[in-house]
Order: C-alpha cells, then sequence, then structure tokens
C-alpha cells in the first residue's frame, strides 16, 4: 500500500503558543533533538534497542500500515461511529494532577460522538479517548509491531491507542516496559528524561513511576536537579516511529487532534531497580512508601485515582511484590490479558 500519512491538520494547533520546549529552554534546562535513525531499516531500529542507549525517532516503518488511511477521524465515524466507548472530557489543562477522580471525567459515548466531541474541543478543556487496547476496536492487520520487533516468547506485550483533541497531556512519567509509540495522525511533542536521571523527574513520594515536574512550566526553585538533567524532544507527526527505552521518562502532548498507537514490549524493570531509586530519594519516600504497603496492601483501602491512569502507590506495588513476585502487576498492562 502507499503511503497516505497525513502531514497536517485542519483544525487549529497550538502554533502560535510557547511550547514546553521552549520554555525549559528558556528556563536554563538542556534540551537535545531526539537521535534519528535510518529511515525504513527495522534492523537499524532493533539494533538501537538491544544498544539500550536511548531513545531514538525513526520514520518509514509505518509506511504499509492500513492505520495511515483507516484512522483518519472521517473514517474512524465512518467505520466504528455506532461504538460504544467511554472517553474522559473536559480535562484540566494546567497541574499535574487531575482536580478530581478520573472517574468524574468519564463520559459514555458512541465513537462518532467522540470524534465530533474530540474536533470540537478547545486546547483548554481537552478530550481522550486513551489507554484503549487497540484489537479491541481497531483490525490487527491495520498495524504490524511483530514485523519491527518479534515477540521473544518469554514477556507479555500490550499494543494500546490513544485518540484525542489538542491539548491532551500526558505528564512526566515512567514504564516498567520498551516502548513504541507511534504517531498515525496529528501531532505530538515529546519530551523525555533517562532512567539513571529518575531524582530530577522529582517523582511524587507515593509514587515512583510518576513526576511532580509540569514541563509545560519548569520550576528551578522548586525543582533544582532540572537545571542538571538533559532531556531530549522531538515533535511528532504522522508516519514517525518512537523508541522509548523502559524507565525513560516521556512527557506526551497533543500539539493537534490526534491518534497514536503504542506497543511495550520486552522484560520489564525489576524491583531491584525500583528499591535502588527508594534508596536515593530518602526518608520522605520510605515513609510514604511504609504508610501505602499498610494502607493499600494490607488493609487493602481503595486508591484515589488523579493521575493520568493511576498506578499503584509504590507501597502498594511493594506489598505485591511481596505477595507474586511482581512490582509492577498492576501497572503491566501486558499481565492483564
Amino acid at each position: 500500500m502507499s503511503r497516505r500519512w497525513r502531514t497536517r491538520n485542519d483544525p487549529a494547533t497550538f502554533d502560535d503558543e510557547v511550547t514546553p520546549e521552549q520554555r525549559m529552554r528558556a528556563a536554563g534546562m538542556t534540551v537535545l533533538p531526539v537521535p534519528r535513525i535510518e529511515a525504513g531499516n527495522p534492523y537499524a531500529l532493533r539494533r538501537a534497542i538491544d544498544s539500550r542507549s536511548g531513545p531514538v525517532l525513526c520514520t518509514g516503518l509505518m509506511d504499509g500500515w492500513r492505520a495511515g488511511s483507516a484512522w483518519s477521524p472521517d473514517e474512524l465515524r465512518s467505520r466504528h461511529g455506532e461504538r460504544s466507548v467511554t472517553a474522559l472530557v473536559g480535562l484540566p489543562d494546567t497541574g499535574v494532577l487531575f482536580p478530581q477522580d478520573q472517574h468524574l471525567y468519564e463520559r459514555q459515548l458512541s465513537f462518532a460522538a467522540f470524534v465530533d466531541t474530540m474536533l470540537a474541543a478547545t486546547p483548554s478543556a481537552p478530550c481522550y479517548l486513551a489507554y484503549q487496547r487497540a484489537h479491541e476496536i481497531f483490525d490487527p492487520a491495520d498495524y504490524d509491531f511483530d514485523s519491527l520487533v518479534p515477540p521473544d516468547g518469554r514477556h507479555g506485550t500490550d499494543t494500546r491507542v490513544w485518540i484525542g483533541s489538542a491539548g491532551t497531556r500526558s505528564m512526566l512519567h515512567s514504564d516498567l516496559k520498551d516502548n513504541l509509540f507511534c504517531q498515525v495522525w496529528g501531532e505530538k511533542d515529546v519530551t523525555l528524561l533517562a532512567w539513571q536521571d529518575s531524582k530530577a523527574a522529582y517523582p511524587f513520594p507515593d509514587n515512583l513511576v510518576n513526576s511532580q515536574v509540569d514541563l509545560g512550566a519548569p520550576d528551578l526553585k522548586r525543582f533544582p536537579l532540572l537545571g542538571q538533567a538533559r532531556f531530549h524532544h522531538v515533535r511528532m507527526g504522522p508516519g514517525d516511529l518512537l523508541y522509548i527505552p523502559r524507565g525513560c521518562w516521556h512527557d506526551i502532548r497533543s500539539r493537534t487532534p490526534s491518534v497514536s498507537i503504542n506497543h511495550w514490549f520486552g522484560e520489564p524493570l525489576g524491583l531491584a531497580r525500583y528499591l535502588r531509586l527508594l534508596a536515593v530519594l530518602g526518608p520522605g519516600y520510605w515513609k510514604s512508601t511504609a504508610r501505602d504497603f499498610v494502607v493499600h496492601g494490607l488493609l487493602r483501602r481503595e486508591e484515589s485515582t488523579r493521575f493520568f491512569f493511576s498506578p499503584a502507590s509504590t507501597g502498594k506495588r511493594l506489598y505485591d511484590a511481596m505477595r507474586s513476585g511482581n512490582f509492577s502487576q498492576d501497572n503491566d498492562p501486558s499481565a492483564a490479558q
């Protein structure tokens, strides 16, 4: 199939706004471009993954995917319009945490109604159909990750779609598995920070995989290590594929209405890596972990969901690890399949 990636969108974008990258540079932070590898070469991608040298961007690897033509808003409305979906509507455009629990933003509506809402939404109140398993909506023949990273037979994989308006934000966070993040339609800004610089991400005391930092409004007085770390940034357009190594912190923001798909694969970060991070973060983190170990582990009290698709707290994950050996069982999408 010939390449049919759309290069620009008609709806309004953030082109007249100051981008997070510009704000970070203005604050004195180091922001470098994401390295690029040879276009259309899956072997170059695999070498980059095997070397674990950091994130890389590649084009041309999605050229044969039907998603390039089949996942535009018009086609989504036409092919899947009657499907019922649960979307997040009226999301906040500032702050790291949701002002209220995530379920209070959830709305049940038809896919066609969601597409119309997405295209009409303003960046000040974005909407998102996110973290949805791709095969539950789309034909798996529309995309092909197995040819890029063949399954190893030992570790689970998971593929998700992300469809939303301009202004959607996945704030700075870290995932436990390697990730191929692919832009199908629209544009997104992605900012990354290596796992070894996790102290500069200033994780929440009760959650080691979510950052307190809003890269759209960097505050070096409150978070001085931001000025010592090295970030990478890329603006992704249709047909771009970004490899995000396991543990690598990433902040993703939609500049336009957008359709993306990602694929988690490989061996996850283990308990020992998180314990080493916990050790260097200090007593405040130890206290929060001990509290949540008791409250949400032993006592099984429900946790709030004010992060974007909240993972379990560090204490609850440590409790799970002691019982099951899996520190990330509640933050491992493939484990739920």
